[in-house]
């Protein structure tokens, strides 16, 4: 006796869909976002380049905590799409979050008067030189790259408005050039 074979030929062949184009996509306007943002809140935050890498990482890490049976039941991942998707948009996207969050929400404004000495043109702007101590507390603070130079060649000293931010890193809320 023959096995019949018409019964494999009547089911047709359904494809998959595949969820992950979505996601990936979603990853990459999360990277670029996230990197842009990252780039305009840095100079403001007074955070060092080495903390921005661990909270980069640390939120890349957090997205690994999923198992990659979720993944894969809500996006259809394989294992890279996973890494790629922690690391080019969960990654960047929440860091620029958390220095968004603290810039936004900061509290304890403290206005400082400085006398201006000198300064020291550097290649994307201009260094300070105060008559305090704060060029040693972070180097963000007397360093200025956008500069109206009528404003200040006329300025004598610098009001630097310093906030607490809502995690605790303190953040630039503005400089004014006064004479």
């Amino acid at each position: 006796m023959k096995p019949d074979l018409r019964k494999n030929i009547d089911t047709p062949y359904q494809p998959i869909k595949d969820k992950s184009k979505n996601a990936i996509t979603t990853s990459i306007f999360g990277l670029f976002i996230g990197f842009g943002l990252i780039i305009l809140m840095y100079p403001l935050t007074l955070i060092n380049f080495f903390k921005l890498t661990q909270l980069f990482i640390g939120f890349s890490v957090v997205g690994f905590l999923i198992p990659l049976k979720l993944y894969q039941r809500w996006f259809h991942f394989i294992k890279y799409e996973m890494i790629l998707f922690n690391l080019m948009g969960v990654g960047p996207f929440f860091t620029a979050l958390f220095l968004v969050l603290n810039f936004l929400f900061s509290s304890n404004l403290q206005t400082i008067n400085y006398e201006i000495i000198g300064f020291e043109k550097s290649g994307s702007g201009i260094d300070l030189k105060l008559r305090s101590e704060i060029q040693k507390i972070n180097s963000k603070i007397t360093h200025i790259s956008e500069v109206d130079l009528e404003e200040f060649s006329a300025a004598k000293t610098i009001d630097i408005t310093l906030a607490d931010g809502l995690f605790g890193f303190k953040v630039i809320k503005d400089r004014t050039f006064k004479k």
